[in-house]
């Protein structure tokens, strides 16, 4: 076989795109978001956290169980007979705990806060979740692709390398000629074992998620992301949301902690039950009604240092949330720009830089090169220049995907 025919053969292998791997069902990336949402047990893990805190709320702002007490109130040690003495009796009484203040609205009112807190935090683990899925499907994509592209290159590289093998045996070319086509055939198969180890290692990172269906093949198409909004509004992402919540749920624990300045109380009701005397003749039974009161008498050891506690507390966590927002606006600004960057350059790739690497590879198969190596490079540069544009077309997904996360998506 000519290198003229084989080269023509090359140049059939220029677009793009390569064709499905399998014939197999094919896994989407909305069905990746759609199994990871399903089955990834952290995300479970975070769904459990809110039924838990939505529990917690109807509990938080209820009074302490009643006690009931049941016993035997002064009966004599010398016959402990129950009847021979008037103030022996059955006691049966009701207590009743009541917590100072505005403690149980308070305590209520933290735990809606909390409740808030882990519904926020559920919207930001779906987000990262959906974006580390994204990120691992579309690197896959990539090194599916990119695949591709290296073995069928190799396909025409072992070829040439058979007929300059065949050209130096038969004399009609010199050893450099079949040395440097083997070093290109070899440095093709070092990167194909290298791109193969990266597609395990990034299908294994997928199947966290979403288990064995990671072993599916991937379609052929780039999918499209949903589209990222003009302008990011800090205030309504979910871990500024559950930020601003947990200063709520702070601000509800210094209430708390001024309520125990005031004093809680108990309330005792009980019923004496006496038996009758020993002649037969009855006894009346008693009733009583105690109340027990709290005395916050030593506020400097106790209620003083557990409101300064709470006030520190809840400092921390308005600093806490100033530090989230200027990350997630820092994090949006850095998004935005290598996103931007990412748009031109992809441009840049399809406009200039591939058609005059494939016009380049092209003229060496019209035999317009002066010899086998500067052919060679022609065709190595148009396949460096696919698998550029592969990476750009890749990382503009990914760096949509980080977007998203920040600004989120119209959800069906």
């Amino acid at each position: 076989m000519s290198v003229s025919s084989v080269v023509t053969r090359f140049a059939l292998l220029i677009p793009f795109l390569a064709a499905p791997l399998s014939a197999g069902a094919a896994l989407t990336l909305a069905e990746a978001e759609r199994i990871a949402l399903e089955r990834a047990p952290w995300y479970q893990h975070h769904r459990t956290n809110v039924s838990a805190a939505a529990e917690r709320v109807e509990y938080e702002g209820r009074l302490p169980d009643p006690q009931l007490t049941l016993g035997f109130v002064n009966v004599p040690t010398t016959s402990y007979d129950l009847r021979s003495e008037d103030m022996t009796m059955t006691n049966v009484g009701v207590r009743q705990q009541f917590p100072p203040g505005d403690t149980l609205k308070l305590r209520s009112r933290r735990a809606q806060q909390e409740l808030t807190r882990e519904e926020a935090r559920l919207e930001m683990e779906r987000r990262n979740l959906l974006r580390q899925v994204r990120q691992m499907w579309l690197e896959l994509y990539y090194l599916d692709r990119s695949l591709k592209l290296l073995d069928d290159s190799r396909i025409v590289q072992a070829r040439l390398a058979e007929d300059a093998a065949a050209r130096y045996r038969a004399a009609a070319a010199g050893q450099p000629e079949m040395l440097q086509a083997r070093q290109t055939q070899a440095r093709l198969d070092e990167r194909i074992v290298l791109l193969r180890a990266q597609r395990a290692k990034t299908r294994a990172q997928l199947a966290r998620w979403i288990g064995e269906t990671a072993d599916q093949p991937l379609p052929e198409g780039l999918p499209a992301l949903a589209p990222v909004p003009a302008e990011f509004a800090v205030e309504r992402h979910p871990e500024t949301l559950a930020a601003r919540a947990g200063i709520e749920s702070a601000r509800a624990e210094v209430e708390i902690a001024r309520q125990e300045y005031k004093p809680g109380f108990m309330v005792d009701v009980a019923w004496g039950l006496r038996r009758a005397r020993l002649d037969g003749s009855e006894r009346s039974d008693l009733f009583s009604a105690l109340v027990t009161m709290d005395l916050p008498i030593f506020r400097a050891k106790r209620q003083d240092r557990r409101l300064a506690e709470k006030q520190t507390l809840e400092t921390a966590a308005r600093y806490e949330a100033e530090d989230k927002r200027r990350e997630l606006e820092a994090g949006y600004r850095a998004a935005r720009a290598e996103r931007d960057a990412l748009v031109q350059r992809v441009e840049i790739f399809e406009q200039h830089l591939l058609p005059d690497a494939e016009r380049e590879a092209s003229l060496t198969v019209a035999g317009f090169a002066r010899d086998q190596s500067e052919r060679r490079q022609a065709r190595l540069k148009a396949l460096e220049t696919r698998l550029e544009l592969t990476r750009l077309r890749v990382d503009l997904a990914r760096s949509q995907a980080d977007l998203l996360y920040l600004t989120g998506e119209e959800q069906p």
